[in-house]
């Protein structure tokens, strides 16, 4: 299903680029990426993608071609390890740390990658003549449902920029005419202090992954007249609302109405309840607590939809830290700074971040081997830890 709907993307725009690659200044056809495909080797169980390049896109479609899973991850990501095999009909599996901050694989057969896809592109307006700039994580739910297979399955070029920084942005600016920008409040609060957005040829610009604050919003739409659009989604059903309109908001809870063909309600609990088409198919470790059946993903967010059918998000619950739109598992961070060989014990939490854009920030408190010193340990978990994934607050118990 998968394969032959990008067969068709790919032939009716052969000669349309498709990938500008910010980090070679190449740029690929869907002609190119299409016979790039076709000529990667045989696919003989799931494929890890890694994102960073262009290769990540070739990857995920040798996988379809072969029917095969896709899992992807970021560059320098440890393999994953599924604790099940994925079920018959699997073409994707994310990886998410989840609301309760333990990292699980999340499974999707070609329908449900379609149905969001399809979604997305049609309530936002994405088209082929204008690019997405791939700046957030491509491996992550967000930028794989709204950079990712836009590209694939509707022919939305994307280009790919490895760095978010200011100037970077500011050269894409001056290559494109008109392009859509997903990206995280961090990005948006950088841009704005950076003084870039100002006539910049944004024609959709996206907020996901943490809140957006209004102060931000407003002070973006009231220097340069761009509204930032909120969306909300989650890694088990892809997108759910959007904000649409053309004013800034004037509550920071408003997410914006349902996406078409999603439903929104409230649980007794007060937790969102979301039914689609799009909802995963289960989790690689099925769990007593399991928030994902017959179509249905139960959040870990607070809220409700009010009297004008926009939702409305007033909490969250779950251990998983959110670093400037990244969810972090503290489980994860435990394992490796215990992998380290300098501890005897250690917890991680998130603690607010003085940056509202940044929303948290992560904190360790950790209990040293004899001998060993905080200095080495910070050292040490360079190596198990991506830069966002490092503690910034130590405590020696």
């Amino acid at each position: 299903m998968l394969y032959p709907r990008w067969l068709e993307t790919s032939k009716r725009f052969a000669k349309q680029p498709a990938l500008f690659d910010g980090a070679t200044g190449e740029v690929w056809t869907f002609g190119d990426l299409a016979a790039r495909a076709a000529a990667a080797p045989k696919a003989e169980g799931p494929v890890v993608a890694r994102s960073g390049s262009t290769e990540f896109f070739v990857s995920i479609l040798r996988a379809w071609r072969d029917g095969q899973a896709a899992i992807p991850v970021e560059l320098a990501a440890a393999k994953p390890l599924l604790r099940s095999a994925p079920p018959n009909g699997t073409m994707l599996v994310k990886q998410t740390p989840g609301a309760d901050g333990i990292p699980r694989g999340i499974f999707f057969d070609g329908q449900r990658l379609v149905a969001d896809a399809d979604r997305l592109v049609a309530a936002m307006g994405l088209t082929p003549a204008r690019p997405n700039l791939g700046v957030i994580s491509l491996a992550h739910s967000y930028g794989f449902s709204n950079v990712v297979l836009p590209l694939l399955f509707h022919g939305v070029p994307v280009h790919l920029l490895p760095v978010p920084f200011p100037r970077a942005l500011a050269e894409v600016f001056q290559q494109h005419q008109s392009l859509v920008l997903p990206a995280v409040p961090a990005m948006w609060r950088a841009w704005h202090r950076a003084g870039i957005l100002n006539n910049a040829p944004i024609h959709l610009a996206l907020s996901a992954g943490a809140p957006l604050a209004l102060e931000l919003e407003h002070a973006v739409f009231e220097q340069t007249g761009l509204k930032i659009r909120n969306f909300y989604g989650a890694s088990e059903c892809g997108g759910i609302s959007y904000d649409a309109t053309d004013q800034p908001r004037g509550s920071a809870d408003d997410t914006g109405t349902p996406l078409p063909g999603v439903d929104v309600s409230t649980s007794e609990a007060g937790r969102l309840l979301v039914t689609s088409d799009s909802v995963a198919l289960g989790y690689d470790e099925p769990r007593s607590s399991d928030s994902v059946a017959s179509g249905c993903h139960l959040t870990h967010d607070l809220g409700h939809l009010d009297e004008r059918g926009r939702v409305r998000l007033t909490g969250t619950i779950g251990g998983a830290i959110n670093v400037a739109g990244r969810k972090i598992s503290p489980a994860k961070v435990e394992v490796a700074l215990m992998a380290t060989g300098l501890l005897d014990g250690v917890r991680v939490k998130g603690v607010p971040s003085p940056d509202a854009e940044r929303v948290q920030e992560i904190s360790a408190s950790v209990r040293l081997l004899e001998g060993a010193t905080l200095d080495q340990l910070k050292l040490a978990a360079t190596g198990h830890l991506a830069n966002w994934e490092l503690p910034r607050h130590w405590e020696i118990r």
